[in-house]
């Protein structure tokens, strides 16, 4: 049987990331123990998740002429990703971040963007042997122009739907799948429980569901509220670990596994990327998804 192809759509950066041991002191000096330059944003990362976990990776985004944006071209093909729908533009420049990792692997972000650099749509993606796609709401041009191509096929299109989410309201309300952040939930829905996600299903008329860290997601099929458990480990790096969330839930339903199934693979692919650290460490594969959920049923 042929890998599921998705297409990710979204923001698109390069991480200049420095782990530190200590808190964080405003006005001090602080040495980092660990630091790597690599590729990051959502879509970026969630597509690296995909190809690691035995699926094709198509990414659409936009990128400068500069040597950020080099740097992304030459990385897409090291991790395996298909780079055809990449934008570059010319005269701005990628986006980038500097992430600063503390002793429980809780990330602070710096990042600048141009406010140019995404106020294009989508390059045209052909859809007709894809078999989902995922979008960001940080491109609200861009997802509208994919959720409109993947409904004009009818295959799955997953939402990840960070804060703020209200200016991207189109590319949700197309979706089958929407993932909000907490944050993203209370900027659409005024809260980031319960009843909060049964509203916004309501209102969407699509599966949605809440991640929320290290905590359990909170899912609504517009009928059923449920909640998967999360996996509890030792914690190094989490910068990302959303990102791997996403692209192996859109994965998962890609290869015909429901909803809630898709959301316990996708708990176990990003609690195995917090595990290790970026920057050359690989993300997880799937028979290490594998032998993690086996592992851990039978513990149970």
């Amino acid at each position: 049987m042929k890998s599921p192809v998705v297409v990710c759509a979204g923001i698109v950066t390069v991480d200049a990331v420095y782990l530190i041991k200590g808190a964080l002191e405003e006005g001090l000096k602080h040495r980092a123990s660990h630091s790597y330059l690599t590729t990051g944003g959502c879509a970026l990362n969630a597509a690296h998740a995909i190809a690691s976990l035995g699926g094709q990776a198509f990414l659409s985004g936009v990128v400068g002429d500069d040597i950020f944006g080099k740097f992304v071209r030459d990385e897409l093909k090291a991790l395996r990703i298909d780079g055809r729908y990449l934008t570059e533009r010319a005269g701005e420049a990628t986006a980038h971040s500097a992430v600063l990792v503390d002793a429980n692997g809780e990330r602070t972000i710096i990042n600048h963007r141009s406010e140019n650099l995404y106020e294009i749509g989508a390059a045209r993606v052909d859809l007709q042997k894809a078999s989902g796609v995922l979008v960001d709401t940080r491109w609200p041009k861009g997802a509208v122009d994919l959720v409109e191509a993947a409904r004009s096929v009818g295959i799955p299109c997953v939402v990840d739907a960070e804060a703020p989410v209200n200016h991207a309201a189109e590319a949700l309300r197309g979706a089958t799948h929407v993932a909000f952040s907490e944050q993203g939930l209370a900027d659409f829905a005024g809260g980031a429980d319960a009843d909060a996600l049964s509203r916004a299903a309501a209102s969407l008329r699509a599966w949605v569901c809440v991640t929320r860290g290290s905590s359990s997601v909170l899912c609504h099929d517009g009928q059923t509220l449920s909640e998967v458990p999360a996996f509890k480990v030792k914690a190094v790096d989490t910068l990302g670990a959303g990102d791997v969330w996403h692209g192996a839930f859109t994965l998962a339903l890609c290869e015909g596994y429901g909803e809630l199934e898709a959301v316990t693979r996708a708990n176990a692919a990003a609690a195995l990327k917090t595990t290790r650290i970026g920057g050359g460490s690989p993300l997880p594969c799937k028979n290490e998804v594998e032998n993690f959920l086996r592992e851990t049923v039978s513990c149970h």
